[in-house]
Order: C-alpha cells, then structure tokens, then sequence
C-alpha cells in the first residue's frame, strides 16, 4: 500500500512559527482529511491526500480538477467547521481568507488535529512528489518556496530516467542473493555500495538487464 510523504511537527503547534519538521513517509489509509477550501490549491492538496486517505472538501465553489474520490460538502467553513473537525483525523485550511484560515489552524490545534495551511506555517506539509514504481522522493522547501519545490520536481523527473527503477529492482533481487552467500551484514552492505557505483553494470541496465544482473553476481563471487 502506498505511503503519502509529509513532514510532521514534533514540538508545540501553538507557537506561531512551526520548527523541527521531520520528513516522514506515513501510512494514510483509513485516515480521514478534511480540506477547507478547493480553489485551486486546495484541489491540489485533496487530490494528494485522497490517493490513500478519505477526503471531504468543504467549500462554497469548486475549482475544475477535483478527484471524484474526494467528497464535495458544499457549505460555508465557518459554519461547518465543528463538524469537519471532529470528523478528520488531518485538517487542510486553503481559502482564500487569511483570517479564516488562522481560525481553522488554530481550531484544528485546540482538538489535536494535525493541521496544514495554504498560507502560513503548519503542523505538517504535503510536498512535491517524484514517484516512480521501485521509489519515491518527497520535496519541501518548508513552505519558503512552492515554486522550487515544483522547479526541484520536474528537474528529477527529467533526470531520473528508468535505469534507477531498475537498479532498485536489482539490488532488491541481489541483497536476497547476499544473504546466502554473505554471512557477514558489514560484507554485503559493502557488496550493494559497490554495484550501486559500479560504472559497467549502470551501462548494462539500459539495454540488458539480465547480463546487468550477471554482471553483478559476478561481483558478489569475486
């Protein structure tokens, strides 16, 4: 099962600057989110959200995007708050109102709830995601700036091509073939290191990957 990346706040949420942000990978599923605002922004972060939890965005209007997987409660936030709050198990303040979302932070606080919002410091970030099959890469810029972290993301997929889902595939399948050769655990992470910088075999994996793998074993022997 997926795990959505956020970074979660470890000290006291009622100081008005957020520090000591510790990057996480979080199991979502059966959590409940509850997004304030779907502008554009907070269709965004619903959509991030609903891909492993349930997801209800309360709002006025909604912006062209919404994931069909994510509930429309068209009602006014402040009025709907109580609800919502005691619903979620993660709070989203994303209206365009400043005020309001200092209302829905500090609302979220008061009942426990982890809490992000769109315009100031929070309890927890949703980052830009590179994700492929074999790895994810989750990243944040801490909320100073939403475009370098959507710079960073295009840059790696750009430069992340398909060879490092194969390497992932690769030093899966060799650290179980280590494991009976190798007794030693120092041995074998000094084994992955070495493939891992191993010019020939990276060379291999774009057109071959069983003589990569080969390869690789034949490293392990030697």
């Amino acid at each position: 099962m997926m795990r959505l990346a956020y970074a979660i706040d470890m000290f006291d949420v009622h100081v008005r600057t957020v520090i000591g942000l510790l990057p996480l990978f979080v199991e979502l599923g059966g959590k409940r989110a509850a997004v304030f605002g779907a502008g554009p922004v907070g269709v965004r972060k619903a959509n991030y959200l609903v891909q492993e939890a349930e997801v209800a965005a309360i709002a006025l209007d909604f912006a062209e995007g919404l994931d069909p997987r994510v509930r429309r409660v068209m009602a006014d936030a402040r009025q709907s708050m109580d609800v919502w709050m005691e619903w979620a198990d993660l709070v989203v303040a994303a209206t365009d109102d400043i005020e309001l979302n200092a209302l829905l932070a500090a609302e979220a606080s008061k009942r426990g709830r982890p809490f992000n919002r769109a315009d100031a410091p929070s309890t927890f970030l949703i980052p830009s995601v590179v994700s492929r099959e074999g790895y994810t890469v989750a990243i944040s810029t801490l909320g100073r700036s939403p475009a370098m972290s959507r710079f960073l993301r295009l840059k790696l997929e750009s430069d992340l091509d398909g060879r490092y889902d194969l390497m992932v595939r690769l030093q899966e399948e060799l650290r179980d073939a280590a494991r009976g050769t190798m007794s030693s655990q120092g041995e074998r992470e000094r084994y992955l290191r070495s493939i891992l910088e191993d010019r020939e075999v990276w060379e291999l994996l774009e057109d071959d990957y069983g003589r990569a793998r080969e390869l690789a074993l034949s490293r392990m022997v030697g």
